[in-house]
């Protein structure tokens, strides 16, 4: 609607999120990219150097509330909200302190109900409020409150995620550098 063909932006003030910590739900969580995958990961699923990257998703906590909840790096997670549930290995990163987060790209692509090939559900949405932007319409899948319970320890395995970008783990040396995975090779002929 602008002439010059731009973004007209609509500034407004700062409200609250729509739900907010608690006795029962203590932890913010919200959910967001990875920079390996794209949305459902239909199509970056299918690239193995992508995949192998961030196989799966992961549950990101700080080491401050990792300490309280006794839990370590690949301990399997359960967060929950009101709404749902999410279970992943845990990745104790620099992410801030009361905070939860847990990549969106997994769930109904992978397998039917929103479970892994392990059988733990892993739709990040699935917690989230379902509301929408009064001005552009998109649905509010960022924020909620949620728990989070040790499910059981990581028996020496990581979490797989990546150890780039924002998921830098806290304790480096226990954690695999993401690399290129061995199946990622391409080789091209011309004529």
């Amino acid at each position: 609607m602008n002439p010059a063909g731009r973004a007209i932006i609509k500034p407004l003030h700062y409200t609250p999120p729509h739900e907010e910590p608690d006795e029962e739900y203590p932890l913010s969580y919200t959910t967001g990219r990875t920079v390996y995958h794209f949305h459902t990961r239909t199509k970056t699923a299918r690239a193995p150097r992508l995949n192998e990257a961030a196989p799966e998703p992961w549950v990101e906590i700080s080491q401050a509330d990792a300490e309280k909840l006794g839990v370590g790096e690949g301990d399997l997670l359960r967060v929950e909200s009101s709404r749902g549930s999410v279970e992943a290995k845990a990745r104790i990163s620099g992410v801030k302190e009361g905070l939860v987060f847990v990549p969106f790209h997994y769930g109904y692509f992978d397998e039917a109900g929103g479970c892994g090939p392990d059988g733990h559900p892993r739709a990040a949405n699935e917690l989230t409020v379902t509301e929408w932007d009064p001005v552009s319409k998109q649905p509010i899948f960022k924020v909620a409150a949620v728990r989070v319970t040790k499910l059981s320890g990581a028996d020496g395995e990581p979490s797989a995620a990546p150890t780039t970008a924002a998921q830098i783990p806290q304790e480096d040396a226990l954690v695999q550098k993401t690399a290129d995975g061995r199946r990622a090779g391409v080789s091209e002929t011309r004529r």
